[in-house]
């Protein structure tokens, strides 16, 4: 099942909002699709020589699409994925998004 390209735009334009561009040098909000996952990561500049060049990365949530709609799972520290039950499927990942945001859930 491809992810629609219409909501795929929608999530990138949702990561790149999250961060001022002021900051990016420093902290950024990326995705990465893997069929029809969508996942949402934050990436942190090298803040140590030793350490090498690259960004680190840390997986934030991910969206399902099964075809129709969409679902929101949290990473545990083991990064395995587990569903956010008190959230309903959606069929635009948009309203997914704002739930990340909200205080008191266990993404960032």
């Amino acid at each position: 099942m491809a992810v629609p390209d219409t909501h795929l735009r929608q999530i990138a334009r949702w990561c790149e909002q999250c961060v001022p561009e002021r900051l990016r040098h420093q902290v950024r909000v990326e995705h990465t699709v893997r069929g029809s996952n969508v996942t949402i990561v934050e990436a942190r500049a090298p803040w140590r020589a030793d350490l090498g060049p690259e960004w680190t990365k840390r997986p934030v949530a991910q969206l399902r699409h099964d075809g129709s709609h969409w679902r929101l799972y949290w990473p545990d520290r083991n990064t395995r994925w587990h569903l956010l039950q008190d959230v309903p499927a959606r069929t635009s990942p948009a309203a997914l998004l704002d739930v990340i945001d909200e205080p008191g859930r266990a993404f960032w």
